[in-house]
């Protein structure tokens, strides 16, 4: 568990935060909209990591990651609408990295919808590099996905 305020606590998700992790999604359109199942199914898999960040005991973020392999990739994270520009998502993908590293992860992947300057700003402040261009690669709307990696080997 890591704070980047002295009110905000990130742990690994149970099934009891779903449904505020739905609630945070459909307030989020850039976020991946995924179903319970989905969800429910993340957090039971051993090679998924599924944090969510409350502060004063309500929920306002989550994360979803896939660590199946040596490069993990960052599937899904959003931030409720009235607690964001406060630190949390920054604090929930400085967390991902560093469990990646304690891993032994080679790095971590995203992509980002070319319209996403918040998330690319956020990925580029921790240590996210552009490195590529995914053509039309999203629906509704059809839009470029850019993708970013972190290099675990630095700091």
């Amino acid at each position: 568990m890591r704070d980047s305020s002295p009110n905000l606590k990130i742990s690994s998700a149970k099934a009891s935060a779903i449904p505020f992790i739905l609630s945070i999604q459909q307030a989020s359109p850039y976020a991946s909209q995924w179903s319970y199942e989905y969800y429910a199914a993340a957090i039971s898999q051993a090679d998924r990591l599924v944090l969510v960040a409350a502060q004063d005991s309500r929920l306002v973020g989550f994360l979803v990651a896939s660590t199946a392999i040596s490069e993990w990739e960052l599937e899904n994270l959003a931030v409720a609408p009235e607690s964001r520009k406060q630190g949390i998502g920054r604090a929930l993908l400085s967390l991902l990295i560093v469990r990646a590293r304690e891993s032994g992860a080679k790095e971590i992947r995203q992509e980002i919808r070319a319209s996403n300057s918040a998330a690319q700003r956020l990925g580029l402040s921790v240590g996210f590099v552009q490195e590529g261009r995914r053509t039309n690669y999203y629906r509704d709307p059809v839009e470029d996905a850019l993708l970013f990696k972190h290099l675990l080997g630095r700091p």
